[in-house]
């Protein structure tokens, strides 16, 4: 069994994997596991890969995509990004004719050793809270949990037709300028043990032509103004990698009317309707669970609950 870094004739293989051994939410997501082998591909691109070596080259390491191969076989695959203060691990896949075998325990391994590397502290990652086999073994591993997640779905349709916003909230395209208002804003709702490793900065908010490209998306932003402050914030996003749209967390500054934080979901909302997407999921941490009577009230269902745990790195 070995664990190295993706190669360019891998992609084949990891669609594959993912066509084989779907996880649980990928149903509702509407995941093309095929359009995920598109996406690998599009990172052999000279300009892609020119961006990726650069960034890992100074320390700072964007995306990897860790492998395992038995006897010329990709049997597992994960996904490890980093953000200042974290390595986050994502897409854990194990091919199920040979779980239990070490594979799963052999990419955590890794991610452990390239956090180390290049001196991230800290791993994280998410976890559906019915998949018990995966957090025990997460938990063996010396996974600990920090906070909860519920995602939610609304369907599109003519059934769950959606209502106009009011006209009488300020509410504009994001620009650049607002990301250290909206991370200032976003900081101060989060718990200070979810802030010390998952803060947001101001450049979360966007997101670049190159990931666009990439991901093959189509991406709004809008924010919510009250007395010429930014006090609210979506980012509504469809691609081809899935059928449903993504609503990014809801972020609504504390004491934020209900009507502004209203019209700015309905806002994101109607947009992804315009795109064709047949539903929308969002996630929404625990320390924004007041927004849930709200998401309810617009259409929206809870559909699963996931943890995020963290690993502490030692020396």
């Amino acid at each position: 069994m070995t664990v190295r870094e993706y190669q360019r004739v891998d992609w084949a293989g990891v669609a594959d994997l993912w066509r084989r051994n779907p996880s649980k939410e990928f149903p509702l997501l509407g995941l093309d596991p095929d359009a995920v082998g598109g996406v690998l591909r599009k990172t052999e691109g000279i300009g892609i890969r020119f961006l990726l070596g650069l960034a890992r080259l100074f320390g700072r390491p964007i995306l990897l995509v860790l492998v395992v191969e038995v006897d010329g076989r990709l049997v597992g695959t994960s996904l490890l990004n980093f953000t200042p203060e974290a390595a986050y691990v994502s897409g854990v896949v194990v091919d199920r004719s040979v779980r239990r075998q070490g594979h799963a325990q052999a990419m955590l391994r890794a991610c452990d050793d390239l956090g180390r590397r290049y001196h991230r502290p800290v791993l994280v990652l998410d976890v559906l809270s019915q998949n018990d086999p995966a957090i025990r073994l997460y938990d063996r591993w010396g996974y600990q949990p920090l906070r909860d997640q519920i995602w939610l779905a609304r369907t599109f349709g003519p059934d769950t037709p959606l209502p106009l916003p009011s006209g009488e909230t300020r509410i504009r395209p994001y620009l650049h300028r607002d990301g250290a208002q909206l991370a200032e804003l976003d900081n101060a709702l989060m718990p200070p043990e979810v802030r010390k490793i998952l803060p947001r900065h101001r450049e979360d908010f966007g997101m670049s032509g190159v990931a666009r490209n990439v991901l093959q998306s189509d991406v709004a932003s809008w924010v919510a103004e009250v007395d010429g402050r930014p006090v609210g914030f979506l980012r509504s996003t469809v691609s081809r990698l899935m059928q449903a749209a993504n609503l990014s967390s809801p972020l609504f500054g504390a004491g934020v009317p209900q009507p502004v934080a209203r019209d700015l979901l309905l806002t994101a909302l109607r947009w992804a309707e315009s795109r064709r997407a047949p539903r929308v999921l969002t996630e929404v941490p625990e320390h924004e669970w007041r927004m849930c009577p709200l998401l309810d009230s617009l259409g929206f269902v809870e559909r699963f609950r996931s943890h995020t745990l963290i690993h502490r790195l030692t020396a």
